[in-house]
């Protein structure tokens, strides 16, 4: 079957594995390998087929990235047209359907890490969907076991006895209120679809990534630096004035004096005085004293 052969080509790893599951169904038994007849069993409307995207070894070769809303569908557009226009790769596949209201497949010509992988979704998320919430979208391969990192595989009946299915990118808008088919596609036309992508080969999924995490710590770097914390103003250290003869006075000792000599004899030796006020008036009676030394 021809579209069975596309899909092979684009997505499936040379042991793929995977769920073969009624129609709305969740995968609850562990994978297991897929034989072309398994794959098939999808266009026919007979199961719905879900691809185990990552190897024993932890290796993948296909990346969807989901959106659960068909209000999103702008979003999708845009990174359709940035994976082909701002990172010169190969065009993504478009469906429509299945858990998802709209689906974007990319192709590896090899297999890479996961982690690999991983990293190259989240600088996508990061770049190109910041604006679509978390619980609107999902990037494969993902963590967390086998039946997380399972998308559904177009073409398949639905649940609701609709379709799922790769579709023209261009038709994409008017799938906004429904996003899935009412009547199985055309199997020649899905076939034909898938056979005019090619995959991403590996010399320019590393040169992407390379440029994607440049662009990211870019950013980061021309980010502003945030202000520090206010601080307090401190007041300034303020020194009070030295005393002055004249501006010494002991409270006790009156008026009395009219020799200032005297005065400041008194203030020296008055015990209620600060000790900086005596200080000061010995300083000032040293010239009484003392003459000039010779």
């Amino acid at each position: 079957m021809r579209l069975i052969d596309q899909l092979q080509r684009l997505y499936c790893l040379p042991q793929q594995s995977g769920h073969v599951l009624p129609p709305g169904a969740a995968v609850t038994a562990p994978a297991r390998r897929l034989a072309a007849a398994d794959l098939e069993r999808g266009p026919a409307g007979e199961a719905a087929i879900a691809l185990h995207l990552t190897s024993p070894e932890g290796y993948a070769r296909a990346l969807v990235v989901e959106f659960s809303r068909s209000a999103h569908w702008p979003q999708a557009a845009a990174l359709c047209q940035a994976l082909t226009g701002e990172l010169e790769l190969p065009a993504p596949a478009v469906a429509v359907g299945g858990p998802a209201g709209y689906q974007l497949w990319l192709s590896l010509a090899e297999p890479q890490p996961v982690a690999t992988l991983q990293a190259f979704l989240q600088a996508l998320v990061h770049k190109y969907l910041a604006d679509v919430p978390a619980a609107a979208r999902r990037c494969y391969p993902v963590d967390g076991g086998e039946g997380n990192d399972c998308p559904h595989l177009p073409p398949a009946r639905l649940a609701n006895e609709g379709w799922s299915a790769f579709i023209d990118p261009t038709m994409g808008v008017m799938f906004a209120d429904e996003t899935w088919l009412p009547m199985a596609p055309n199997a020649d036309k899905q076939a034909d679809m898938l056979a005019a992508l090619k995959s991403i080969s590996t010399t320019d999924f590393q040169r992407a990534l390379a440029q994607l995490q440049a662009e990211s710590a870019a950013a980061v770097a021309n980010e502003p630096l945030a202000e520090p914390p206010a601080q307090p103003i401190a007041k300034p250290f303020s020194v009070a004035p030295a005393a002055t003869a004249a501006s010494l006075a002991a409270p006790s000792l009156g008026s009395q004096f009219s020799d200032p000599r005297d005065f400041l004899l008194a203030v020296m030796n008055d015990a209620g005085a600060s000790t900086e006020q005596r200080i000061e008036a010995a300083k000032a009676l040293l010239p009484y004293f003392h003459g000039p030394k010779r």
